[in-house]
């Protein structure tokens, strides 16, 4: 006779590595099926959660020093977005913590850290771009250039979030645990990606002066 384990639909922790099964006629236990599965997934999420977004992070770097032809500029998009990651890993802790194993760190969200490094870079080329447009325009006055590009460039950073975050408002609203998941991680990382646009992007501009915007002394 075998042991039937049930398995309730908001308790059942997908980290669990251990599971025990009655069997008075056999000393052969196996699992398969989708737990097996899903066991297997969870194990190479494990560690794919580290590697790709440092295989992406080192993409980013590479194509905006050939854009920018500025390992400065490439290095602080890179830590920017670093920034975005470690929000993402938080709320997927915080998730994790309050047993909602629908948005904890699982094989299902792992595809929106790369969307979401490639959505903040974006903005920061956007708006580095701009500022060195605005620098020469203005004959070198910092002050005058950052208020130009926030007024310009990160008015429509800022319009478009909004629109990007409400596309994804639909998807907070399905039944569908991995698909409310994704809609969850990308919300937030936009809002990470729209501060650090619009706020710590220019500050590090300023403070480390590359060529490519403050051009040469």
């Amino acid at each position: 006779m075998i042991g039937v384990i049930s398995l309730e639909r908001h308790g059942y922790d997908p980290t669990c590595k251990i599971v025990q099964i009655e069997d008075t006629d056999t000393n052969t236990v196996s699992v398969g099926g989708f737990l097996g599965a899903t066991e297997a997934t969870h194990d190479i999420a494990a560690v794919e959660y580290l590697k790709s977004p440092l295989v992406t992070a080192l993409a980013i770097f590479v194509i905006a020093t050939l854009i920018f032809w500025s390992p400065l500029i490439a290095a602080i998009l890179t830590s920017t977005l670093l920034i975005t990651l470690f929000g993402q890993y938080g709320l997927g802790a915080y998730y994790t913590s309050v047993e909602n194993w629908s948005g904890n760190l699982h094989f299902a969200t792992l595809v929106s850290l790369s969307i979401s490094m490639g959505l903040g870079v974006d903005y920061g080329v956007y708006m580095i771009f701009r500022l060195k447009e605005e620098m020469k325009a203005t004959g070198g006055q910092w002050i005058e250039s950052i208020r130009n590009t926030l007024k310009t460039t990160g008015a429509a950073v800022f319009a478009s979030i909004i629109v990007l975050i409400a596309s994804f408002v639909p998807l907070l609203m399905t039944q569908l645990a991995n698909t409310w998941a994704l809609g969850v991680f990308i919300s937030e990382a936009l809002i990470i990606d729209m501060v650090l646009a619009l706020t710590i992007i220019p500050l590090l501009v300023y403070v480390f002066k590359p060529k490519y915007v403050f051009g040469k002394k």
